[in-house]
């Protein structure tokens, strides 16, 4: 922590293994987690970070942005702030205090290192990168009056600030669509001066022409868009597919209430807190492969509760009036009226959920109308659509073991094809706790 404020840093990084090393060697102490975000390295890059402590997201879709936007789906949930800097050595990690010290203070939200106001090393910033530099800021400031000097990678942001922002580009567009997004929406941004080194190996842009080429007019195609039509708005550019994670506030006497008389009304809390911190943790994990959003609809405690608990960057709902099957119709219908073309709901009473059981489900909706994740007691843990049945969530018995079979039904009456994932145990009762047992 610095100065009693999480910080997660995401380092974007393809075939750097001769520099990742270096790099995470250099990142100060105080930093509490360090995310590889590793698109499609050849050459060991994801397994030296992750020897060395790192947290390595693979990053399937190539692209600069692609691999800030994994890294940031996949950044502590709670971290107030995000540094980003290359995983080729041209960064100095050792500065981080001048970019996230200026946020802790609240004399900004986006801090951008600037190389030139800053010591470049002879030869680290070649003229071609100069002047396109020049170019672009420039241009920024001709339109919107905003007096920035670089477009670097090095720089920190405010963590909620990131998450509303609405970052959407997967290419070299991205850290000059983070300005001017910032200039757009009237965030305070500062720039600071910061070194750079001569980079560990070859530049994928810098070193050959098509890479200067290509990063540069997607650069000034961005600002030209923003100048003419605007920037792609979230709504616009959401993902397409939306997890639903269904839950209770931990309330002692309120949750898992079937537990009581074996764990006490707070054992029977705690233990509902820590099965959604883990199904919470699944989601991310698989969010960071796959990049859909993530509702959570629950019953119990506040929207503000909610994400102190489980962190920004999700939407937090009641799940609101009626029984189980009211609920669970409610969250489908307005996750498919808000855009969504696969819809996955969840339980959080489920510790063997894993992040390949979201994936495959939502794999399998390519061909199938729905995925049903069988628990042994005759429910199911995950339920997957393509689009909205009728009638699928009516006169069922929920709490019962004919749940599944009765979910099946309506969908072999209607004539649609479902695929099974593997069996897992829920933990609802007494005689379930051996599940956790066999766990620990």
């Amino acid at each position: 922590m610095r100065r009693g404020r999480r910080v997660a840093v995401v380092i974007p990084a393809m075939d750097e293994a001769a520099a990742i090393g270096r790099v995470l060697a250099e990142v100060p102490g105080w930093v509490d987690e360090c995310i590889v975000a590793d698109n499609g390295s050849t050459d060991g890059t994801g397994e030296i970070a992750a020897a060395l402590g790192a947290r390595v997201v693979r990053v399937a879709r190539r692209g600069y942005g692609s691999a800030c936007l994994a890294g940031v789906a996949a950044a502590v949930s709670a971290a107030d702030v995000v540094v980003f800097l290359d995983g080729d050595y041209s960064d100095n990690p050792a500065e981080m205090d001048r970019l996230v010290d200026p946020v802790l203070r609240n004399e900004a939200d986006l801090v951008v290192g600037s190389r030139v106001l800053g010591r470049p090393e002879r030869g680290a910033l070649p003229p071609q990168a100069r002047f396109g530099n020049w170019l672009a800021t420039r241009m920024i400031r001709l339109f919107w009056g905003a007096r920035f000097t670089d477009l670097g990678p090095f720089r920190a942001v405010r963590g909620e600030v990131l998450r509303s922002m609405g970052m959407t580009d997967p290419d070299y567009g991205w850290t000059v669509e983070m300005q001017l997004r910032a200039v757009r929406q009237g965030i305070p941004w500062i720039e600071v001066p910061v070194g750079y080194r001569r980079r560990i190996g070859r530049s994928k842009i810098t070193g050959t022409v098509k890479g200067v080429v290509g990063a540069g007019t997607k650069i000034l195609w961005t600002i030209l868009r923003a100048r003419l039509g605007g920037l792609p708005t979230p709504e616009r550019w959401r993902p397409r597919e939306a997890v639903v994670l269904f839950t209770r506030f931990p309330r002692p006497g309120t949750t898992k209430t079937r537990l009581i008389p074996a764990l006490g009304p707070r054992g029977a809390a705690d233990l509902q807190r820590r099965m959604t911190e883990q199904a919470a943790a699944t989601v991310r994990a698989a969010q960071a492969r796959r990049g859909f959003r993530v509702e959570v609809r629950h019953e119990g405690g506040s929207e503000e509760e909610l994400r102190r608990w489980l962190g920004a960057g999700w939407t937090y709902r009641a799940q609101g009036p009626g029984d189980l099957g009211a609920r669970l119709d409610r969250a489908v219908r307005e996750a498919f009226s808000s855009g969504a073309a696969r819809v996955v709901l969840l339980g959080a009473d489920c510790p063997g959920l894993r992040a390949s059981d979201i994936l495959r489900a939502l794999r399998a909706l390519d061909r199938a109308d729905a995925a049903v994740g069988p628990s042994a007691d005759g429910g199911y843990y995950l339920l997957g659509l393509r689009r909205v049945v009728p009638g699928l969530f009516e006169a069922i018995p929920w709490g019962t073991a004919s749940v599944r079979e009765r979910t099946l039904a309506v969908l072999r009456r209607r004539g649609l094809k479902w695929r099974l994932l593997p069996v897992r145990r829920d933990v609802d009762r007494p005689e379930d706790l051996v599940v956790l047992r066999g766990r620990s």
